[in-house]
């Protein structure tokens, strides 16, 4: 039965992959265990750096309204504008009213001094009115308490209060200032020194000066910032954007932008001093961008050395696999002489260099052996032919001198005769031992010898042809072969009426040669014939060959000395014909020459 080599491997094939599967999952192992610690660490990086960033606003944002207070507080604490501001709200005539706000825009505009980021000075009575100074000067009619700043600021009592975005309505009387520009008021309540309330201070600055470059200074993070005051009242920006705030008791990490439907990474950072909460908002996808970009780097490099792990693992599976491939292509090899050495050099590898030297030896002894079987194989059949042979000297006798006494019986005297001098030529050519195979043509003689016999017995009765071809009247056949089936088809048509018909047929089918004897007979009995094909199978499944009797060995001798002398590619074929009788074909490959050799 024929081995199923479609799912074996070469040895080369097996280390390869073996060296490439160990690769790819020992660097994909470490990749992914680098990975996964450069993204720990590459995100916490980022994470620590979009907290400073955001710290850093709020300590900007701290200082700048620092900055603001400081003035707030120097003019609290002048007892001087104090007392200007309360004769101005108390002068009666103009006279005086005039003098007093001369002297108090003067005194207020030296404690604004060249801060050109104050952009308004406020002061209001507690009850109505008020003086400014900046983008508008002039006294003040509106009440404090009508302003959005008063009631948290009264409420803080001295304490400051941011108040922003806001639109100074008091711009308009101020030529060059649009009314829309927006402020950050810093509001506070100050005392007189006996802790009574004396009024509202308001220093103002422009909304944008303030947080105009609170931006990510073009940074890839692109952050939205919000600014809000210790109520969460939202500050910074002027339009609405996502409550960020409601999630500053949870601190940082990811949240749902409800409004765009993104994920983002949400720091806070506390102003304690000025109560205000400073948050940052960024896209996670964004936020990811450094992050995903090393780890591309990471993966870049962790293909190139898959690719080069691959690369080396071809080389050094073919540096290790390659004497094996030799050895096998040459166990393989269909078309090397039989005895051809196996030609390899010293691979550096001992099992190698004694498994080439061990079937250098094999071969060797193989060979010697070989040479050895074919002489005793050689002196083997030729007794087996011999046996053979000898074995139809006397079943042919027995025929002869059985089908003479029939004749003599019938008182066939000249017949007689005529047929012991056939009889005695052909006796003389099949005791013949000298030669195994006969030319065709030879052959042919002999088999119409016997038919003249059998003619001279018989009479009108027999009816034979022959129909040879010439290309093959000098092929090589075994001795005998035809005559034997000749002799069997004419034994069994004797068992029908007559006329007995008996055809001989010869051609050449490529390079091989065909013989069929077909009679006109009862065919071949089934029993028979299972029997013989079995007989035959088992000849060429064991190579035992079977004893033969004289009686009933034609067809089976025939077989034996085909198999003996071709080995298996020789042909033969029996059955029984559609119009009745049966048929025998032999053949084998054309030879020619008195040594039998292929043509």
């Amino acid at each position: 039965m024929k081995k199923d080599n479609r799912n074996k491997r070469s040895i080369r094939t097996i280390l390869l992959w073996s060296m490439i599967l160990f690769s790819f999952v020992m660097l994909g192992l470490l990749t992914f265990v680098f990975s996964v610690m450069q993204y720990r660490t590459l995100k916490k990086q980022a994470t620590e750096e979009m907290q400073s960033y955001c710290l850093s606003l709020a300590q900007a944002l701290e200082q700048r309204i620092s900055e603001m207070d400081t003035i707030m507080l120097y003019s609290i604490a002048s007892s001087e504008l104090k007392e200007e501001f309360s004769d101005f709200m108390n002068s009666g005539t103009s006279f005086e009213r005039n003098r007093s706000r001369q002297k108090l825009a003067g005194t207020m505009m030296a404690l604004k001094g060249f801060d050109f980021t104050i952009r308004q000075f406020n002061i209001y009575d507690v009850e109505e009115g008020g003086y400014a100074v900046g983008n508008y000067n002039g006294g003040l009619i509106n009440r404090a308490e009508d302003e959005p700043w008063h009631d948290k600021t009264k409420a803080l009592a001295g304490k400051k209060y941011i108040y922003a975005p806001t639109a100074n309505r008091l711009a308009s009387k101020s030529a060059g200032v649009d009314q829309n520009t927006l402020y950050l008021c810093l509001c506070r309540m100050f005392y007189n020194d006996l802790h009574v309330p004396m009024g509202f201070m308001i220093v103002e600055s422009y909304y944008d000066e303030i947080f105009g470059d609170i931006g990510y200074e073009g940074r890839e993070l692109d952050p939205a910032i919000a600014v809000y005051d210790n109520d969460g009242r939202q500050i910074y920006p002027e339009e609405a954007v996502f409550p960020y705030f409601s999630f500053r008791e949870k601190g940082a990490g990811e949240i749902v932008n409800t409004y765009t439907g993104r994920k983002q990474y949400l720091c806070f950072s506390e102003d304690e001093k000025d109560g205000l909460t400073v948050a940052m908002a960024v896209d996670d996808e964004v936020f990811m961008v450094p992050v995903y970009r090393s780890l591309r780097v990471t993966a870049f490099t962790g293909i190139l050395l898959l690719a080069v792990c691959m690369i080396l693992s071809v080389a050094l599976s073919k540096r290790m696999s390659d004497p094996i491939r030799k050895i096998y292509a040459f166990l393989a090899d269909p078309e090397k002489e039989q005895f051809e050495r196996l030609e390899l050099g010293d691979s550096g590898v001992k099992e190698i260099d004694k498994l080439r030297d061990s079937i250098n030896e094999s071969i060797q002894a193989q060979e010697s052996a070989t040479r050895t079987m074919l002489v005793l194989k050689e002196q083997e059949m030729q007794a087996q032919m011999l046996a053979l042979q000898s074995q139809m000297n006397p079943h042919f006798l027995y025929n002869s001198l059985s089908m003479i006494g029939e004749m003599a019986e019938s008182g066939m005297t000249d017949q007689v005769q005529e047929m012991c001098g056939d009889i005695t030529s052909i006796l003389r050519y099949i005791s013949s031992d000298s030669q195994m195979r006969i030319r065709v043509e030879e052959e042919m003689e002999q088999v119409d010898r016997y038919m003249n016999c059998m003619k001279k017995r018989f009479g009108e009765g027999l009816v034979y042809s022959y129909d040879i071809e010439d290309d093959i009247l000098d092929c090589m056949v075994p001795k005998l072969c035809v005559q034997l089936l000749v002799e069997n088809a004419v034994k069994a048509v004797m068992e029908h009426r007559s006329p007995w018909r008996i055809n001989v047929e010869g051609h050449k089918d490529g390079e091989d040669w065909h013989i069929t004897v077909s009679d006109n007979g009862p065919g071949f009995d089934p029993v028979v014939d299972k029997n013989l094909r079995r007989n035959m199978d088992e000849i060429l499944r064991t190579g035992v060959l079977p004893s033969l009797k004289i009686e009933g060995m034609g067809i089976l001798n025939i077989f034996i000395r085909l198999y003996l002398l071709d080995g298996i590619p020789f042909v033969f074929d029996f059955g029984n014909r559609p119009e009745g009788g049966a048929f025998v074909t032999v053949g084998g490959h054309v030879r020619t020459g008195e040594d039998g050799r292929d043509a």
